[in-house]
């Protein structure tokens, strides 16, 4: 229904422009029966200041004055655009020259009044004038009115829209003011917590919360509403339905004000159910421990009949060596054979063993001075006759002595898989192993000639029960990189691998000499670590 029209207005504002006394004092003699408010200027001047204080709905001006006359004071009212549309009358004691009057129009004139005038003729024209003005005022206020008429309408038509769309979304959705009470909830939030809409109140949210969250949360949200910055927290809500806590995921964001200044005008919050995710979770990680417990146990099961396995091949391979004969060079050889399975699977359980180990985060380390080359040493001797058996030669470069805050095993655990690859895939060709010290990092680099590995491949291979694609036809399970990979992270050094397909790889190793204070939290002592090899074993 439209607005009713503004009750018009019946006073309006003239400026009196003379530089005489008397004859403003006769003007406002004149002009006082109409009922406006008349304001004074003794001057050009004063007149400028007056329009740029206040609105008028007409000005009577002298033509002649001191100063700035008439006719330059009205050629600068009508150069401003505020003022340059107020209608002029024109006063004057001189005669009406044509010429003279020509030019009082072309400053902008309405009218040219030469005394003595009729006051009944001024107060008319007077009037017709004010009239205009007030007519005009009226009807830009009543299109202000009818604009802002329909902007409210709109707001409100956007408003009822915006509700619609979030009672029809799935999530709860709630709106708070500046100091977070609930002013809005959407449909599915309501029907979560079994309220009728006029029922809902700024406590639902606490009351539906879990017994055991609801210090907590409050807590944390008068943190995040101090913080004035968005901020999400996991919280169990009731579900009416059938009274169960559910796990939601809750972000809340600030509504600022469109003034510029950033002041916060509300909140708006969303509670997404997270309960079914949390709980697939929770069976994962509960697969991954029995994984691990399975892991554990079963290596540690192996292990002991393997034990006795490798010793019983011992004494056969004993026996062999005192014998004489084709039949012991036989058992010899087939005893050997054995030998270097069980070792393969010693190696594999080791391996195992490893991963749950790293997996329940009881990697243990055991810190000392540590001479890296030394380290390479012992293990290119210990693997020299599997290098030379594949036509591999194995040539140490770079510094002599590369001293460290390191786990000597692990340490040679790591040498020992990153060589162990380059000689099961250097094709039969030199393998180059470099040692150098840069500032307080140690560079360890292994740099094979073989099979190489894409690019494809490179960061996958890092994983657990990983290979590269091109070495599917190779033993081995999968674990050595990403053993290697922990070991080093856990020492504080990082490990990465340079490759083209035919062309070789590089694997780099970069450790810190120096222990890091996190890996010295990480770091334990020989008795130690002796008292948790027997708790494991």
């Amino acid at each position: 229904m439209p607005q009713p029209l503004l009750p018009p207005s019946r006073s309006a504002s003239i400026l009196l422009v003379d530089d005489h006394p008397a004859n403003v004092v006769a003007l406002e003699a004149i002009l006082a029966p109409l009922g406006h408010e008349l304001v004074t200027a003794a001057s050009g001047e004063e007149a400028l200041r007056q329009l740029l204080r206040r609105d008028f709905a007409l000005i009577l001006l002298d033509v002649q004055m001191a100063g700035p006359d008439g006719i330059q004071t009205a050629s600068l009212i009508k150069q401003w655009q505020r003022s340059r549309h107020i209608p002029i009358i024109f006063i004057t004691a001189v005669g009406r020259d044509a010429g003279h009057v020509f030019r009082g129009y072309t400053e902008g004139a309405v009218d040219y009044l030469v005394k003595p005038f009729d006051p009944d003729i001024l107060r008319s024209k007077v009037q017709v004038f004010v009239d205009l003005h007030l007519k005009w005022e009226q009807l830009k206020a009543e299109a202000k009115l009818v604009r802002e008429q329909e902007r409210n309408a709109l707001l409100r038509a956007g408003e009822e829209r915006y509700r619609h769309l979030l009672d029809v979304m799935p999530q709860s959705i709630w709106a708070s003011d500046a100091l977070g009470r609930i002013t809005f909830w959407n449909r599915a939030g309501i029907d979560y917590l079994g309220h009728e809409p006029g029922a809902v109140t700024g406590e639902s949210l606490w009351n539906a919360l879990h017994p055991d969250d609801r210090a907590s949360v409050r807590e944390a949200f008068e943190e995040g509403f101090a913080r004035k910055e968005a901020f999400e927290r996991q919280i169990r809500l009731r579900r009416a339905s059938d009274g169960t806590y559910r796990w939601h995921l809750t972000r809340v964001v600030p509504e600022r004000g469109s003034d510029g200044d950033g002041a916060i005008t509300g909140w708006i919050a969303t509670a997404s159910d997270i309960d079914d995710q949390k709980k697939a979770e929770q069976v994962l990680r509960e697969a991954i421990g029995l994984r691990e417990d399975f892991l554990s146990v079963a290596s540690h099961e192996l292990r002991t009949p393997l034990t006795s396995l490798r010793l019983e091949v011992e004494n056969l391979l004993r026996f062999a060596r005192r014998s004489s004969g084709e039949a012991a060079e036989g058992v010899a050889q087939r005893a050997g054979r054995i030998d270097a399975q069980a070792a393969r699977l010693n190696h594999l359980i080791d391996e195992l063993l490893d991963v749950s180990r790293i997996a329940a985060g009881r990697l243990e380390l055991q810190i000392e001075d540590v001479d890296l080359v030394a380290v390479v040493d012992e293990v290119r001797t210990r693997l020299g006759d599997e290098a030379r058996r594949r036509g591999c030669a194995l040539d140490v470069r770079g510094q002599r002595r590369a001293v460290g805050s390191w786990d000597a095993s692990r340490l040679d655990q790591v040498i020992t898989n990153l060589l162990s690859n380059a000689i099961k895939y250097g094709a039969g060709k030199p393998i180059e192993i470099t040692v150098d010290v840069t500032g307080d990092r140690a560079v360890l680099a292994i740099h094979d000639h073989g099979l190489g590995i894409s690019a494809e491949d490179q960061d996958r291979i890092f994983r657990r029960f990983e290979r590269a694609a091109s070495t599917r036809n190779y033993a081995g399970i999968g674990l050595g990189l990403w053993i290697v990979k922990q070991i080093v992270e856990a020492l504080g050094g990082t490990v990465s691998v340079e490759s083209r397909p035919e062309l070789g790889a590089t694997f780099t190793v970069e450790l810190p000499r120096t222990r890091p204070p996190a890996l010295a939290a990480r770091a334990t002592s020989a008795p130690a670590r002796a008292e948790a090899r027997r708790r494991a074993n």
